[in-house]
């Protein structure tokens, strides 16, 4: 069927260019019964570079190309892996293009007369409801309260809750479901879906906790249960439909903490999405831990992995424990290389800044020094010998292919783990989150050792040959 979709669209655009079948073949340099039988479906595609020219022949827009290109990808991967992939690249860039700073999130301060909220208050209009939300909830989290929550991943439950633990303490116990059709064709598309505002919320808050449990999205959806949203705070129950456009508010002691307990009872039954760690030292053991090939996607080459000990020694600002505990996991970090495979990913650009002015992207930039230039170059020299001796594969991606964000590094262990760091503009914070669930971990897996093996990515020679031209 994709192959038929290219074939037809393809012969629109011929008819639409006022061309025949023969001149064409003939500018594409290829055999006019070869062609005949692309347009018939009898014959698949045979490369990017097929529809490349056959595009510059026909000297079709951009976006006309595009839906060609589209069609050939679908032909070749078939329409679920390509929708998947395409749907993690689409998260990869919206994770890089959004600062962990939020200067325009509002802060509801509200002091709320706790006595003069009605015993029980239903809303039937959107706004209403929406706005008390924010209020309660708000006022509630401001005088020390933790937030429980039972409901779907969505755009407004990651602002409302965002909005409600901005500066405070408050722990948000967020327990939703992943679909588990994995068994069907569409294995990961309604967890990709709703991963970015589960990912967004735990970049901006250290203490959200994720649960998930499994269930069949089709399923859930079809439910009779009219009121599947549960948000419990010290002093209010709030259950609402799933679009938050009508609800219940309870202010009732016995209401709240029966629900509490249904709550704990439930959270038992789920199992932990992800884990954050509050710095480099602890983010480390995140990645040796999981003793599997790695796949690394950073704007700069990894450097960690060619500090030497004087080097390290020089510029390391930590403190004395801290500074041994490093250097052993930097050790063991080099033991793994040797057992296992390490790809790395990184753009030109990255590479030109680390040369140029010595900052390392890994780490918070109150932890070190720059290293000389003389040091980078040592570092670059044992890169290079890394990458020569098969102890690690670092490849550049080419910068028209796909953007490498300063703010996102992506490490993907062999369907085990996702370590996500996310980075402020200013380097000192950084946001670390550890995923095991598998549906994530192998479709962002699927996705990076398909991207590796694209034209986007530049060969394990070429990146040699550029790597020795910053020597």
């Amino acid at each position: 069927m994709p192959m038929s979709q290219f074939s037809e669209l393809l012969k629109e655009y011929i008819k639409k260019k006022d061309i025949t079948i023969k001149a064409l073949a003939e500018k594409c340099g290829i055999d006019r019964t070869y062609l005949h039988k692309i347009l018939k479906g009898e014959r698949k595609v045979p490369s990017v570079d097929f529809v490349e020219n056959i595009s510059l022949q026909l000297m079709l827009s951009t976006e006309d190309k595009s839906r060609l290109m589209e069609l050939y990808n679908i032909s070749e991967m078939g329409e679920d892996v390509y929708n998947r992939r395409k749907q993690v690249s689409k998260i990869i860039h919206d994770m890089a293009n959004t600062n962990m700073e939020d200067p325009d999130a509002l802060t509801f301060k509200t002091e709320v007369d706790i006595d003069s909220v009605p015993e029980i208050s239903i809303y039937t209009d959107k706004r209403e409801l929406r706005k008390n939300l924010q209020v309660l909830i708000c006022s509630d989290v401001h005088n020390g309260s933790d937030i429980q929550v039972i409901a779907q991943p969505t755009e407004f439950l990651t602002n409302l809750l965002s909005i409600a633990a901005e500066g405070s303490e408050s722990t948000i116990n967020h327990l939703f479901f992943f679909d588990n059709t994995s068994y069907e064709k569409n294995t990961a598309k309604y967890n990709l879906d709703i991963f970015p505002f589960i990912c967004h919320l735990a970049q901006k808050h250290e203490k959200y906790e994720a649960f998930y449990y499994y269930e069949g999205a089709s399923a859930y959806f079809n439910s009779t249960n009219i009121m599947p949203n549960i948000m419990i705070t010290n002093n209010f129950l709030i259950r609402t439909d799933s679009d938050y456009c009508e609800g219940v508010i309870y202010r009732s002691k016995p209401m709240v903490e029966f629900y509490m307990r249904q709550f704990e009872k439930f959270k038992t039954k789920c199992a932990k999405l992800l884990d954050h760690a509050v710095n480099i030292l602890e983010y480390v053991y995140f990645w040796y831990d999981d003793n599997a090939n790695f796949i690394g996607v950073d704007f700069q080459p990894c450097t960690m992995l060619c500090l030497t000990e004087d080097i390290y020694n020089a510029h390391a600002l930590l403190p004395a424990d801290a500074k041994e505990f490093v250097k052993a996991k930097l050790t063991m970090g080099k033991k793994a290389l040797s057992e296992h495979k390490f790809v790395n990913l990184f753009s030109e650009k990255g590479l030109a800044e680390f040369m140029t002015t010595g900052e390392i992207f890994e780490l918070p930039r109150n932890s070190y020094t720059f290293p000389t230039l003389a040091e980078r170059k040592i570092m670059l020299q044992i890169m290079i010998s890394l990458c020569e001796n098969g102890m690690a594969d670092y490849r550049i991606i080419k910068n028209d292919y796909f953007a490498v964000s300063k703010n996102l590094c992506i490490n993907i262990s062999d369907n085990t783990s996702l370590n996500i760091i996310a980075r402020n503009n200013c380097f000192s914070d950084f946001s670390y989150l550890k995923i095991s669930e598998t549906s994530l971990v192998q479709a962002f897996w699927d996705y990076f050792q398909h991207f590796i093996d694209s034209d986007a990515v530049c060969s394990h020679e070429e990146t040699i040959e550029i790597l020795r031209s910053y020597l």
